[in-house]
Order: C-alpha cells, then sequence, then structure tokens
C-alpha cells in the first residue's frame, strides 16, 4: 500500500514535465468536525490544500455546497426528484430540510470573497485573492455548520441514524474539458479529485462509527470488534400524561453524555463519508490478496438483520473477484453499513458504502456491486454525471461475471413464479423499451435519462455492451485489456476515448463498430430464440419460464369468469399473445358462456403497432375491437324471459405523439374510433283470444334487431407529473342526426401530508345536424349531456362495466358513471332526468381527501381513502326565458376510492331542491341506502395511475 501510494505522489509531482498531455489536480483536506445528535448538526472546520497541476492560471474555484440542494424546494435536487415522481423532500417540514452556512472562507490566511452560482444555490464561486500559477498551491481553510437533512436520497438522518455524506465544502473538479461544478442530483452521481484525507469526528461516546480510511485509535478498535455480539431492543415505557397512562417506545439507546474523538486518514481517495449509530453490530474480518495485502473488512448492521450474517463472506468473495480480474485493491480497509431504510440498493464512498437489501441472495449481489465501485469509481474515478455508464456499466458487467460463478447471488424467489435473478428482469424491461422505441443510448449524462432508462441503460445495457466488446475482442485479450486500463488510469480521471484507446491497443484492431454503439438507440447484436412458448395460467411456472429464458412469442391460455345480472355467471377462457417485450402484432381473445342467457358471449382485440425513431408521430395503432353481451331482460305474463343483448363492432387508430424529450411526463394522443352496433330490442305482439264475452289479450315478447353507428374522435393531453397532474379531453362523436362535442379537463393539487384537492371541469354541446324534431329528441336521447348519474342505459359506446346496465331495482340500478356533469346524484326513475339537456352543459366537480387523523376508516387495517365531493354545474335549459328551473344545481357528500379510484361510493348528503324533491317523492327520505351510488371505471384503469413509467 505505501509503495503504490508514494509511486501515486510521486506521479502527481511529476506530472506535468513526464506526463505533458494528462494532468489532475490534487486536493488534500483536513477536517475537524462534531455531531450534535439531538440538533441533527454538524459544527466542522476544514484546511484543503490545493494544487494547481494544470497549465492554466486560476483565479477562482468553483465549491459544492451540497446540503444546500435540501434547503428549499427551488434546487436542482428538488426539480429532478419531482421530474421523477418523488414529492418527499417537496412535501418537508421545516426541521427535514437541511442546509451549510456560517462559511468564512481564508486563502492563505487572507479572507476570500465568494459568489453565488447563477443558477444551482449549492455551488459557489471562490474567488481567490491572488491567480494561482500552474505548478503552484494554495490553503484554504474555512469553518461550516452542516443542518443535516432526514435521509431522502444521499445522506443526512433518520432518528439517531446518521449518514454524512457530501457534507463539507468541496472544490469541484478542473480538468482538461475547464471546470465541472455540478449540483446534488437524486439521479446522477459525482466527480471530485483524489487528495489525502485526515479527518477527526467528535460525538457522543456511544455511537458506533464506520468511515471512509483508517481508524487510528486503538482503543476504539477494540470496543468495535466487542460489538460484535450487540444486541438491542426498543424499550417501552409507561408514563402519565394529565392522568392518563401511555406506552411509549424509546427505539434508540439514550446518548452518552461524554464525547470521544475518532482519528481518520486515508490516502489517495476523492471523497470521505461515515455513518453513525448507537445500534450498530459490527463484525471484522481480515482477508490476503495475492500480492500479500492484508486488507481489513467491516460490516456495520442493525440489529433484526439475520440476512447480515454472512455479510463479511460476501465482502471478501468480491474484493478477491475484482482483485483477479482487474487489479488488485489498493486499500486497507473495505466497510459496509446497512442503511436503515428498506431499500434494495447502495450508495458507494471510497473505501466504504451504505446498502440494504431484503433477501440474503439480494445483499450478496448489492454487497458485491457496491464494493465494486471501489474499482469503478473510486480508483478509476471518471465523471460519473457525463458518463455514467463507465462506473455503473462497467461494474454491472462484473456483477455478471460474478453471478455467473455465485448462481445464487441476485436470485429472488418470486413464488409461483420460481426463482428469477434481477438481471433477467432488468434484460426483459430493456427490451420492452427498445421494441416500443423508448429506449436511450448508453452514452448519454445522467441528467438525460428518465428514471426507468437510467438504469436500464447505464446498468443493463452497458454491461451487455461491455460483453460484446469482450466477445468481439476476445476473452484473452479483453481481460488483458480490463488490467492495463486500471493500472493506466487508476486514481486518475479516464474519459471514453482513454479505455478505447487501451482496448484498441491490446487488440491491435479499430474497435469502432462497437463503440459506435455507445451512442445508438435500440438493441444491442443479441441472439433472439425465434420460438413460440404457451404458458397456460394458472400454472404460473411457465410464465417465469419465459423470463428465464425468453422466446420471440408468448400465447397464454387460462380460465375466465365474467358476472352481471342478466348473464348471471360467464365461465370462459382466455387467449393472448400480449407479453414483454410486446409483438407488433397483438391479439386477446375471451370467448365466455353465460349461464343466465345460455348462449356465447366474449369480447377481443385485435391491434397492430408501428414505432419511430423520429417525427410528429411516435407511435400508430391500427385495432379492431369486438363484445357482445346481454344488456337487458323482461319476464312476461306466462312467466317466459326475454334477454337482449348487444354486439358491437370497433374499429380504429390511435397516434401516440412524440415529447420533446424522454424526461417528459407529458402523454398525447389522438384516437379516431368507428363503433357498429347491434342491439337487441323488445318487441310486443298481442296475442287476442274470445271465449264467448270473455275477451283475453296476452301480450308475447319477442326480439327486434336494430343497428346503428357512432364515429368517434378523441384528442388526450395529460401530464402525469407528481406535482399537480393534469388531463384534458377533448371528444367529438356523430351520430345519426346529432354531433355532441364535449371537453373534460381534470387538475390535481397535491397537499402536503397525503391526498390533496381533485378538480374536474366539463363543458358539452349537444347539437342537431338537421331540424330538431320530437322523434329526433326521442331517439338521441340516450346521448343527451347529463348532469345527473348517467344510467347504464345512457352508456352508448358499451366502454363501461355495469352490474345490471337497465336496471332499475335493487344495487344494479344504483350504479352510474361519472361523465358529463358527474354528479353522484341519481333521477334514472323520471321520464325527464333532472339536469339532462340536448343543448349546452357546464360542471365543476371537487373532490377532497380527508386526512388519516380525521378519517374513521382508517381504523381498518387497510388503507381506504375517504373524500368530501362538491358537484356543482348549469345548464341550457334553466336559462330559457320563462323557465322555473334552478339555473344552478349542486350536489355534496363523501366518497369512498378503491384501487386508485377505480371503484368509488358516493354518499350525497347535501343536493339541490330538485334532487331533493325526487329524493322524497320517489325513493324516500327513510331509504337512505338507495341514494347511495357507486361507479366502477374499468375502462379508465392505467397503468400509469401506479407508476408513470409504464409507458408502452
Amino acid at each position: 500500500m505505501r509503495k503504490q501510494l508514494l509511486s501515486f505522489l510521486f506521479f502527481q509531482c511529476c506530472c506535468l514535465s513526464v506526463f505533458p498531455q494528462y494532468w489532475q489536480q490534487k486536493v488534500d483536506y483536513s477536517i475537524d468536525v462534531t455531531l450534535q445528535d439531538q440538533e441533527k448538526t454538524l459544527d466542522g472546520f476544514e484546511q484543503i490544500t490545493y494544487q494547481n497541476n494544470s497549465p492554466d492560471t486560476l483565479s477562482f474555484i468553483w465549491f459544492h455546497c451540497w446540503p444546500n440542494a435540501y434547503k428549499n424546494d427551488k434546487t436542482a435536487y428538488t426539480d429532478q426528484s419531482l421530474a421523477n415522481g418523488n414529492t418527499r423532500f417537496y412535501f418537508s417540514n421545516k426541521e427535514q430540510r437541511g442546509y451549510i452556512n456560517r462559511l468564512d472562507f481564508k486563502v492563505n490566511n487572507i479572507t476570500a470573497a465568494v459568489e453565488d452560482h447563477p443558477t444551482y444555490a449549492d455551488i459557489i464561486r471562490l474567488v481567490l485573492p491572488s491567480p494561482l500559477l500552474p505548478g503552484k498551491a494554495i490553503t484554504i481553510t474555512t469553518p461550516f455548520h452542516v443542518k443535516l437533512p432526514f435521509n431522502f436520497n444521499r445522506g443526512g438522518y433518520d432518528g439517531e441514524n446518521f449518514y454524512i455524506a457530501h457534507w463539507y465544502p468541496k472544490p469541484a473538479v478542473y480538468d482538461k474539458e475547464g471546470w465541472h461544478a455540478m449540483p446534488m442530483l437524486e439521479q446522477g452521481e459525482f466527480y471530485s479529485e483524489f487528495g489525502d484525507y485526515d479527518v477527526q469526528i467528535t460525538l457522543p461516546e456511544n455511537y458506533a462509527v464506520a468511515a471512509t480510511g483508517v481508524l487510528q485509535d486503538e482503543t476504539e478498535k477494540e470496543w468495535l470488534q466487542q460489538r460484535a455480539g450487540f444486541t438491542w431492543e426498543p424499550v417501552k415505557e409507561k408514563i402519565k400524561i394529565k392522568g392518563v397512562s401511555k406506552t411509549i417506545t424509546h427505539p434508540y439507546p439514550a446518548s452518552s453524555t461524554k464525547m470521544k474523538t475518532l482519528h481518520y486518514q486515508q490516502e489517495a481517495v476523492h471523497d470521505f463519508a461515515w455513518f453513525a449509530d448507537k445500534r450498530f453490530i459490527v463484525q471484522l474480518d481480515t482477508l490476503v490478496l495475492d500480492n500479500q495485502k492484508t486488507v481489513d473488512c467491516f460490516s456495520f448492521y442493525l440489529p433484526g438483520s439475520p440476512q447480515w450474517k454472512n455479510s463479511l463472506t460476501y465482502i471478501r468473495k468480491s474484493i478477491l473477484s475484482k482483485s483477479a480480474l482487474i487489479g488488485d485493491y489498493p486499500y486497507s480497509t473495505a466497510t459496509i453499513v446497512q442503511n436503515p431504510q428498506p431499500v434494495t440498493g447502495g450508495t458507494e464512498y471510497p473505501t466504504i458504502t451504505i446498502l440494504n437489501a431484503p433477501t440474503e441472495n439480494l445483499l450478496e449481489y448489492t454487497i458485491n456491486h457496491e464494493v465494486g465501485h471501489n474499482w469503478f469509481y473510486g480508483m478509476l474515478a471518471s465523471n460519473e454525471r457525463s458518463f455514467p455508464w463507465m462506473d455503473e456499466g462497467m461494474n454491472s458487467f462484473y456483477d455478471d461475471q460474478y453471478t455467473k460463478d455465485n448462481k445464487e447471488a441476485g436470485r429472488m424467489d418470486a413464488g409461483p413464479l420460481g426463482p428469477i435473478n434481477i438481471d433477467m428482469l432488468e434484460d426483459l424491461m430493456l427490451k420492452t423499451r427498445e421494441s416500443v422505441k423508448l429506449d436511450q443510448p448508453v452514452n448519454l449524462p445522467s441528467e438525460a435519462y428518465n428514471a426507468i432508462n437510467y438504469n436500464l441503460s447505464v446498468y443493463h445495457k452497458a454491461s451487455c455492451w461491455m460483453q460484446l466488446l469482450k466477445d468481439k475482442m476476445g476473452a484473452a485479450s479483453f481481460n488483458k485489456a480490463m488490467q492495463e486500463y486500471f493500472e493506466t488510469w487508476k486514481f486518475k480521471h479516464p474519459y471514453p476515448n482513454d479505455f478505447k484507446q487501451v482496448m484498441e491497443k491490446n487488440t491491435g484492431q479499430t474497435l469502432d463498430s462497437v463503440f459506435n454503439l455507445l451512442g445508438a438507440k435500440g438493441p444491442l447484436n443479441r441472439a433472439t430464440d425465434l420460438s413460440t412458448r404457451v404458458a397456460i395460467f394458472p400454472k404460473l411456472r411457465s410464465y417465469g419460464d419465459f423470463i428465464r429464458k425468453p422466446s420471440k412469442n408468448l400465447i397464454s391460455i387460462g380460465p375466465a369468469i365474467g358476472v352481471n345480472s342478466y348473464d348471471k355467471v360467464m365461465p370462459g377462457i382466455f387467449i393472448t399473445n400480449v407479453k414483454l417485450p410486446p409483438s407488433k402484432f397483438q391479439f386477446f381473445a375471451t370467448p365466455m358462456y353465460s349461464t343466465g342467457a345460455k348462449k356465447l358471449n366474449g369480447l377481443a382485440k385485435l391491434n397492430y403497432s408501428l414505432f419511430s425513431d423520429r417525427g410528429l408521430i411516435r407511435r400508430t395503432d391500427i385495432f379492431f375491437n369486438a363484445a357482445r353481451f346481454s344488456q337487458n331482460e323482461l319476464t312476461d305474463g306466462e312467466n317466459r324471459q326475454t334477454i337482449l343483448s348487444y354486439t358491437k363492432w370497433v374499429p380504429g387508430l390511435k397516434f401516440t405523439f412524440r415529447e420533446k424529450n424522454n424526461q417528459s411526463s407529458i402523454y398525447r394522443y389522438l384516437q379516431l374510433k368507428s363503433y357498429l352496433f347491434q342491439e337487441e330490442q323488445f318487441s310486443f305482439m298481442a296475442d287476442t283470444s274470445i271465449n264467448g264475452m270473455d275477451t283475453t289479450i296476452n301480450f308475447r315478447t319477442s326480439k327486434a334487431k336494430t343497428n346503428r353507428q357512432l364515429v368517434q374522435l378523441k384528442l388526450v393531453l395529460e401530464n402525469n407529473r407528481a406535482l399537480y397532474p393534469w388531463q384534458a379531453n377533448f371528444l367529438a362523436e356523430a351520430g345519426k342526426n346529432f354531433i355532441r362535442l364535449g371537453f373534460t379537463g381534470n387538475y390535481f393539487f397535491n397537499y402536503a401530508k397525503a391526498g390533496g384537492l381533485s378538480v374536474r371541469v366539463f363543458a358539452g354541446k349537444f347539437i342537431y345536424t338537421s331540424p330538431k324534431t320530437t322523434l329526433k329528441q326521442f331517439e338521441t336521447d340516450r346521448y343527451h349531456l347529463n348532469m345527473s348519474g348517467p344510467s347504464g342505459y345512457e352508456d352508448y359506446t358499451y366502454s363501461d362495466y355495469f352490474l345490471g346496465r337497465n336496471r332499475y331495482e335493487k344495487l344494479p340500478s344504483q350504479q352510474i358513471m361519472v361523465r358529463d356533469g358527474g354528479f353522484k346524484v341519481r333521477t334514472e326513475l323520471l321520464a325527464d332526468k333532472v339536469g339532462k339537456t340536448d343543448n349546452w352543459l357546464t360542471a365543476v366537480n371537487l373532490a377532497t381527501t380527508i386526512p388519516d387523523h380525521l378519517n374513521p376508516l382508517s381504523v381498518l387495517p387497510i388503507k381506504i381513502p375517504l373524500s368530501i365531493f362538491v358537484d356543482i354545474g348549469s345548464y341550457a335549459d334553466a336559462w330559457q326565458k320563462n323557465s322555473n328551473l334552478d339555473r344552478f344545481l349542486y350536489d355534496a357528500g363523501l366518497q369512498v376510492s378503491l384501487y386508485k379510484e377505480t371503484i368509488n361510493i358516493y354518499f350525497p348528503l347535501f343536493y339541490s331542491a330538485a334532487y331533493k324533491d325526487y329524493i322524497q317523492s320517489v325513493i324516500g327520505t327513510k331509504k337512505f341506502a338507495r341514494s347511495i351510488s357507486f361507479s366502477i371505471n374499468i375502462s379508465g384503469f392505467n397503468l400509469r395511475k401506479f407508476n408513470n413509467n409504464f409507458s408502452f
């Protein structure tokens, strides 16, 4: 170690004269810091020795003050976390936010001015009192105070667990490309100068501390070794508050009033992180490398974490594996720390990493990956923000090499699917994004990716690209080249072209054909199994087999069941080729037998998709849908039952528009449908019999078939952003003798704690295309605009699921659609429904969630949201001259929502006089249950509601 580090220092001193084509700055740190654990603050003083090895004279130095990323909701960190769908920090309170202040910079003991960055709150410019010449060094000092943020992402506190990273003022990198000042981001890592660290940490005595580098205190080392058998369980205490007994839980041991100071040193690193918790169990082991170097391996983890029992074994295996394949581990210590938050994954720092995983197999995989970053990031310190694939992709490639020899690592127990490895799922997702042309190239900066592509392109696709490079070069040549790359560029800042030069040197040929793929979209040259696999549901193992060994085609067959009040139970089967990645041609068919109507029902969908990399249209879908179900029934006087059905055929086109960038949360499409309906109607025939003076008339019921057509054009614009999402829906429909126009807008105002205010606006116009007559009014009645909740009969496209589409009694009759005016009260038993019009209608619908502490349903074992709804609307009929109708109608009440608002139950409590009269005269004031309505919105079910990254 000492020889290697001396060689490194000698190189730094001589780099200008020996290697004029390459230089790098050197930044040494001496930091004293004190943790005030109850206040969640740090008070420190740092001294920096900045060596200018560049050929340039510097008049200023950009400094990162990354705790200020958590200062307010106007930082780059906040913007990106919101773009990735994370609102936790945006809605955090003052106590959870953090900052750094009390800075007082001096350069060679001369007070120096600082200037704010024009864009980023966590970057400042230190103006040097005098220019820093090439080959010269300066000493920079400053005190600093840090208010630690809650650990939202990359450090802070979680209770009395402390994750201290990116915590001190730190110069940005200055290299051949200039300055690299960069804000803290949720997605996007770092780029820092190498140097030596000397850090002293003062904190309460009973904290166990894990940190970058080598602990210099022998007494503390002995104390840590004694914590291998440490145990801790939260302590419960009964206390009385105003005479009321309460039980409180103390999740952490009480902090010692006595303080201790720990001393750490580490040479040739580019960052320093430390972690403190009074509950840490500490395990220590050593390993000896082939070069006879000894490495101390530490594992710090929390009680109640049995999956960590073999964590030291996994550190050892990872270090030995990477040392053999890439180059020897040069440091004297390697440490892993358990993140108390229930995440799968980790974050790396020199000689130390913080991570977690729920199972031992995933933990082994994660430890191997994070320890591997000591090579790709730690020693090969590429610019992670600009070229994230150079650390994450290369490191993931060696993960794959590791799992070939350690097959349990990364394996998940997927229950009936069987065991599935992480890389299998990643490969499936990557192929899916590639097939729908939503993937991104490997060689992009971190900020250019959306959240899902960052993981798939930077980690998995880059790993696949490394395998392609290995195949191109041959294993022996590739392995030799990687070892040379490490030896040449360790403790330096390689760029992609530096890596390419080393690879080409070892293979003796140009590798442009492979390296050009770094900037290309689409699949790499990977073989595809062209076979067809059949999966029988519910034998889920066959789906697991498909994930483990994907085929081009997958046919799924399984049981299906449907139910409504006319068809009763409908057993059937489904058959589909829907899979990931999706085929261009997809079909789904569900034939079912109606036990009520004694006939074959079902639905089917055919879809052909075309995807484009350029132009206005990203995706074109040509589809044909069909369905047949029962929709009404009547039993005549002779107890003969007649059940009516409908059949619909729907050819259509859908154009999905391209957005400006891959991070966009906007989704836009234009859809054209032509509905063709064949509906059965009741036909009544009188049968007269005369017996003497008695005449008996019996009515027989039969069926008559009618046909109708509707053309629908829909334009949808939606922004599924995490904060204040919205949707605009423009609908134009044309049928016989009419045109129906409608606009529906939805906007959601998030609340800080949870939930929010949902605002819906509707405006519609009904137009007759020929002179209006009473007959035309009657024929178009089901298309008229509704203020009251539309019934199943008014679902004129048969797009919503109804338990009893034309029922007028019992539970099925209480089902409505939220359409047009969006009111929740019903007046379906009136010949002329309240608020129904064949002219214009406009309405506003509001729904606000009730906080959990006020929600009486919060006592239930499952979370059931409760909301207050208010609907206000007006329509043309009320504004006609001499009209005695109320110009504005309203209703209000409580709403229970289930399954992301797929099922909603409405309890109207207040309403306009017109509705009150209906309820009193038709339903009855003592039958409140009959006034309750509900909706089932299966047609609006969308995976994007659950995760904004589902775009395929």
